[in-house]
This record gives C-alpha cells, structure tokens and sequence, in this order.
C-alpha cells in the first residue's frame, strides 16, 4: 500500500511541476486598440494601429465570396509591424462583411478571430493567441475602422 501511495505521490508531483514550467514559459496578456486603413487598390489595404500593437499595417484580399443573408466574407492575410519594429505575425482569417441600410457599408466582423502563429520576430517570436476585431467598411470611401482586442501569449 505504502508503495502505490509513493507511485500516486510521485506522479502527482510531477504533474505539478509540469504544469508549473508550462506556465512559466508562456506568458498571456491582453491587447486592444484601433485600426483604420484604407483600400490602396482592389485587394490590399495600408494603415495604422493604435494601442497595445500600435504600428503600420495592410491587409491583403486573397478571396471573397457572398455569404448567407447578403454578408460577404473575405479572406484575408494580415501584415502588422509595431512602432518598435517587431512584426506580429497572424494566420489567413475570415471577415465577415454585413450589409447596413446605407449601399456599400458595411459592419464588419472577424466572427472567429486570427490566430498568432508563432513566426513573429521581436518579443512577438514564438507569440501565440488570438485577437477578435469589429467595426466599419466603407467600400464607396475605401476605409476601414475597426477595434481589436484579444490575447497574446509570448514565451518568457
């Protein structure tokens, strides 16, 4: 009995541990701020952030197909570099464009976020996580304004 008490204890232990290292290696925090941008030409977009990823950013328009209920989804790439020069490096995402009463604007909505993944340089290297944004695309102006908030994990 006392050794299957000290095999119970042992893995208990080691559990903890494991999930202590894992903390300590990465590390979460939250971010929000505002985008605005405008369309350079049919697909690619140039503009700025504000807040915890202040910086330059574009967008790239890789895809765009009608969804249901008159939205329009895009598929898009992101290109964000910070004021301090470390590049966030984010996954293809999906925005969803919903029509509004006014003709050619739109609410605009990442429904299921973007993904960090890891390829960033700076303290963004390795960074992982997820930020979600919404706001307003105006196709007859070319412009975009959006709030974004989410979280970043970075290894410490």
């Amino acid at each position: 009995m006392l050794k299957q008490l000290s095999k119970v204890a042992v893995v208990a232990v080691s559990a903890m541990l494991y999930c202590a290292s894992a903390q300590a290696e990465s590390k979460c925090h939250e971010v929000a701020g505002g985008i605005t941008t405008n369309f350079v030409d049919s697909s690619d977009t140039l503009g700025s952030a504000t807040g915890d990823l202040a910086g330059g950013l574009g967008v790239h328009v890789f895809n765009q197909e009608q969804g249901s209920g008159g939205t329009i989804l895009l598929t898009v790439q992101h290109h964000w570099v910070t004021a301090t020069g470390d590049t966030v490096s984010l996954d293809q995402a999906i925005v969803t464009l919903f029509p509004t009463p006014v003709p050619g604007l739109y609410a605009g909505s990442y429904l299921n976020g973007v993904n960090l993944n890891r390829s960033g340089t700076g303290r963004f290297a390795g960074a992982t996580g997820k930020i979600y944004a919404w706001g307003a695309v105006d196709l007859n102006k070319l412009e975009v304004v959006l709030r974004y908030s989410g979280s970043v994990c970075t290894s410490e």
